[in-house]
């Protein structure tokens, strides 16, 4: 009796025991990996960054002061950024290392995509105007415009840059990209579980757990998706001709404009999203796959190892091997097509 008493009480004590521990690590698990969202605005769009982990408060701060500081480098609409010093012909050309590592990795992504992908066309981009008054430019105006732009233009001498007078380098397509990217060292640095951080159309899915994206409708409200697939530790950037456009006479004139004619592309695409661990290769491959359309844009994003989902005008939805297989279509007006080449 005495040693069935004993055992009773050993038992009692070691359930207390366990339920303790079992406290204290629900309570270091939520100490660990606690949750903060921050919203702020910048880089002309709305930044959204919600991170789990143990310094999750200090690191969305971090966050938020890393593209700020981006964003006075890349803007060329801030007066006292250092791509505006570019643009106005800073002194002897010189930049600094930072941005110089930026131009190559876009001269990089400009010569395999056949220049389909060009972050000097500023100077068109300003005859559209499609962030304030829109209109169609003289044709005039716009092969003057296509003549300065070009990245096979650019020389470069150490940090030195030479361009012609009157080009306008522009990062809008891919600055967002490269805020992903630096905001995923951030992460890394601050021991950060998971999080997930959109900018504009470009968002980073940081950590193991799976994360449900929708793509959007692209003629219907921006927080309705006609497709979904679920993806963790990677990047997805979306360009669709909905985004900016307006209408003359019954014809549509989006932002998305092919270098070559200084014109919105007119392939029958609507929307392209790339999907990549890189934020700046999903920015601009968003961007050169939809100028190159479904062959040319499958093609490019084949040789950067990424996947990519292409939506016609006619709602066919056509993708890349990979994520083709994973794609969940939630919109019956939309049919997904095997491609063919």
């Amino acid at each position: 009796m005495a040693v069935t008493v004993f055992l009773k009480k050993i038992g009692a004590i070691i359930a207390a025991v366990s339920a303790v521990i079992l406290i204290a690590f629900t309570v270091y698990d939520g100490v660990f990996n606690k949750s903060a969202s921050k919203d702020f605005f910048a880089m002309d769009t709305v930044i959204s960054a919600k991170v789990t982990g143990k310094d999750s408060d200090l690191c969305v701060e971090k966050i938020e002061k890393l593209v700020t500081d981006l964003d006075g480098i890349l803007s060329r609409h801030s007066k006292s950024s250092e791509v505006t010093a570019l643009n106005n012909g800073v002194p002897d050309g010189m930049i600094s290392d930072r941005l110089l590592g930026y131009l190559h990795t876009l001269i990089d992504i400009s010569r395999k995509s056949g220049g389909a992908f060009d972050f000097t066309i500023g100077a068109l981009s300003d005859l559209w105007s499609f962030g304030k008054n829109p209109k169609i430019p003289d044709g005039q105006d716009i092969s003057a415009a296509l003549t300065v732009s070009g990245y096979e233009k650019l020389s470069f001498e150490g940090n030195r840059v030479t361009k012609p007078d009157g080009m306008l380098i522009d990062f809008g397509a891919t600055g967002k990209g490269i805020a992903l990217d630096e905001i995923r060292t951030v992460l890394e640095n601050s021991n950060a579980k998971s999080a997930v951080v959109s900018v504009g159309g470009s968002v980073l899915l940081y950590g193991s757990e799976k994360v449900t994206v929708g793509i959007r409708e692209p003629y219907g409200n921006a927080g309705r998706s006609i497709a979904s697939v679920d993806l963790n530790n990677t990047c997805v950037s979306t360009s669709g001709s909905y985004e900016r456009c307006f209408d003359v006479n019954g014809k549509n004139y989006h932002h998305i404009l092919d270098p070559e004619t200084g014109y919105p592309v007119d392939n029958g695409l609507i929307s392209v999203t790339v999907i990549s661990e890189s934020g700046v290769i999903t920015d601009a491959l968003s961007t050169a796959c939809f100028v190159l359309g479904i062959e040319g844009g499958m093609n490019l994003a084949e040789e950067y190892g990424c996947e990519a989902v292409f939506i016609t005008a006619d709602k066919k939805i056509y993708a890349t091997e990979k994520v083709s297989s994973e794609i969940r279509i939630t919109d019956s007006d939309y049919t997904f097509m095997n491609y063919e080449s």
